[in-house]
C-alpha cells in the first residue's frame, strides 16, 4: 500500500451538502511516543488539525506522509527495547500492542572506545551521559495499550527516534493470542504534525 501527500484520518460524521468546519470542541487527541531528556516517554498530543465534515465523515488532515507499510506480528512476540525508525503514525487493525516508556532495566549507550564492539549496556541508575542527565531525572514510567476500536485506542504517533532517546527507548510487546496487524505511515522528513502536549501518559 502506498500513501502520498496529506494523510486524512476518517472518523464517523454526518453528511452535509458542502464541506464545513466542525466545532472547535472536536480536537483530535492521540497518544504519542516522544523523547524527553534522552528518554522515550508517552504523552497525549492534541493535534493542530481542523476537522472538516464532508463525504459522510469527519476528516482531519494530518500532514505529509510517505510510503505506508502493512505489518504482521506473530502472537505473543516481545520486541524489547525499541525506538521509532521514523516519525510515523501507527494504526492497529487487529491484535494488541503494549508499550512501556521509558523502557525499564538497562539503558543502551554509545561509549568512547567501543566503536568496534557496538553499544555498551549499563544500568541507567548509574548512567551519567555527556550532558549530565542523571538517573533521578528519569521520567515517570507509563504503559499504553493499543488495539482496534476507537481512534484513541487504535492510533499512535511514534516520534522517539534513537538520536533523541539515547538513554532509554520504549519497550514493546505484542501479547495477543492472535497476530497483530499494523499499518505504519511515516511522516515526510521525520516531521511530526503540529501539536500541543496535553499531559504525560496516554490520552484518556
Amino acid at each position: 500500500m502506498r500513501l502520498h501527500g496529506p494523510l486524512t484520518l476518517l472518523l464517523t460524521g454526518i453528511a452535509t451538502a458542502t464541506s464545513t468546519i466542525v466545532s472547535p470542541g472536536s480536537a483530535l487527541n492521540i497518544t504519542a511516543l516522544s523523547s524527553r531528556n534522552g528518554y522515550s516517554v508517552l504523552e497525549c498530543w492534541q493535534l493542530d488539525a481542523f476537522p472538516v465534515d464532508y463525504m459522510s465523515a469527519v476528516n482531519y488532515a494530518l500532514g505529509n506522509t510517505t510510503v505506508a507499510t502493512w505489518s504482521r506480528i506473530e502472537p505473543r512476540t516481545t520486541v524489547g527495547e525499541a525506538w521509532a525508525p521514523h516519525v510515523q503514525l501507527s494504526v492497529v487493525l487487529k491484535g494488541l500492542v503494549k508499550i512501556t516508556a521509558p523502557s525499564p532495566g538497562l539503558a543502551t549507550v554509545g561509549t568512547a572506545g567501543t566503536e568496534n564492539h557496538g553499544p555498551v549496556c549499563v544500568p541507567d541508575r548509574l548512567l551519567l551521559s555527556t550532558n549530565q542527565v542523571r538517573r533521578e531525572q528519569r521520567p515517570e514510567t507509563h504503559v499504553a495499550y493499543a488495539m482496534p476500536g476507537t481512534p484513541r485506542s487504535s492510533v499512535l504517533i511514534a516520534a522517539d527516534l534513537k538520536s533523541a532517546s539515547m538513554i532509554a527507548g520504549h519497550f514493546t510487546e505484542f501479547p495477543s493470542d492472535e497476530p497483530t496487524i499494523l499499518v505504519q505511515i511515516p511522516f515526510a522528513d521525520d516531521k511530526a504534525p503540529e501539536h500541543a502536549i496535553l499531559h504525560s501518559g496516554t490520552c484518556t
